[in-house]
């Protein structure tokens, strides 16, 4: 049943979905920025949230998003992107017979899953209570998508000034070639662009991508909010065990690498333990989000898992472009949704990025305090 979304659910989204984002998807700041956009723009903030399993068979989806350096994002006016993005998509589907009936958010992070909402809002346009991954993720090729064999075609690549780049694979499997083509344009525009891509309908939407996460996404932005004010750790611990996340680790960020590169922000977050966990240190790489963790060289959360960072003094979710050295850091892990683990593809798409990092194992699975 559809039900509609006003300023606070959307703020309590924020919050939520860059705890999902697994230290990516983009800064809450930033969504924070899109939100007030929206109120500057309409007054009064009311979004229609869809039901996917209401949606009719033909009816259809699309994804907006941005694409680049998170930490270079940050420092743009980020908007119209994707708006021109979403025009062009939906020009060209109806050019083929085709209506898009809602928009989608590819992926979860303060800012990502906003970007639709702010198309939303601008176009009355419904939202699905969906994304494409339950979590945030690097690249094209390590998605749901991918793993279930979803079309990119059409792929369109829009930037600020209403450039638009249209791409039609010969294979529209080839992730990877989508994902250099995607990435050279943004690089050519400033490291920053928007995408639009995956027209799907229910059926792949339930069976293969990631179902209920705008809501999950609010329920999780209403338990910071409560703990706000109680600078608890262990209070918030409890309260995001209940929504399926289990703390890994706590204490001060003593180092971090961070170099971007090729439209990504790659580096090293080392925290020294604090209270039960000192003396231990926590080692967690990111290529835009957190890719693996481990304590003391054990392997505690990994890929597609989401591994997700708090900050203590303000009791807020961050993403890896927030991070700063002496921050206190709350670490947790969460298990990913459901179909990452129908088929061998929902671990082998991050084998690159594992092997990049220095990790050529199997995938370990998340372990919660009671195994």
């Amino acid at each position: 049943m559809s039900k509609l979304l006003g300023k606070a659910d959307l703020e309590n989204i924020i919050d939520g979905a860059t705890f999902l984002g697994a230290g990516g998807g983009g800064s809450a700041e930033q969504g924070y920025y899109l939100l007030n956009k929206i109120e500057e723009k309409l007054g009064k903030i009311e979004i229609e949230l869809a039901d996917p399993e209401e949606m009719n068979s033909h009816e259809l989806a699309v994804m907006v998003a941005s694409i680049g350096a998170p930490r270079v994002m940050k420092q743009k006016d980020f908007g119209s992107e994707a708006l021109y993005g979403f025009e062009f998509i939906s020009s060209l589907c109806s050019l083929g017979g085709r209506s898009v009936n809602y928009l989608m958010a590819g992926e979860l992070g303060g800012f990502n899953t906003l970007v639709p909402i702010y198309v939303s809002a601008i176009n009355a346009v419904p939202l699905v209570d969906a994304d494409g991954n339950g979590r945030a993720v690097p690249e094209l090729s390590t998605t749901l998508y991918s793993a279930f064999d979803i079309s990119l075609n059409p792929l369109v690549v829009a930037n600020s000034s209403g450039d638009i780049a249209v791409v039609y694979l010969k294979d529209p499997l080839n992730y990877e070639n989508a994902e250099t083509t995607a990435r050279s344009l943004t690089v050519a525009w400033g490291t920053v662009a928007s995408f639009a891509t995956w027209v799907v309908d229910k059926q792949q939407i339930v069976a293969n991508l990631a179902p209920g996460t705008i809501s999950r996404s609010e329920e999780i932005g209403r338990i910071f909010r409560r703990n706000a004010n109680k600078k608890d750790v262990n209070s918030l611990s409890e309260d995001l065990k209940d929504a399926g996340a289990v703390e890994l680790f706590v204490g001060k960020i003593s180092s971090l690498e961070t170099k971007t590169k090729e439209g990504f922000d790659f580096g090293t977050t080392v925290v020294c333990g604090e209270g039960k966990y000192d003396g231990a240190t926590m080692a967690i790489d990111f290529k835009n989000e957190n890719i693996i963790a481990r304590v003391d060289d054990r392997i505690v959360a990994m890929v597609p898992d989401l591994i997700s960072i708090v900050d203590i003094e303000t009791m807020k979710p961050i993403t890896n472009a927030d991070t700063t050295q002496g921050q206190r850091i709350a670490v947790y892990g969460t298990p990913a949704p459901g179909n990452w683990m129908k088929t061998p593809r929902g671990f082998l798409c991050w084998k690159h990025i594992l092997h990049t990092l220095g990790y050529t194992g199997e995938y370990v699975p998340l372990r919660t305090n009671e195994t």
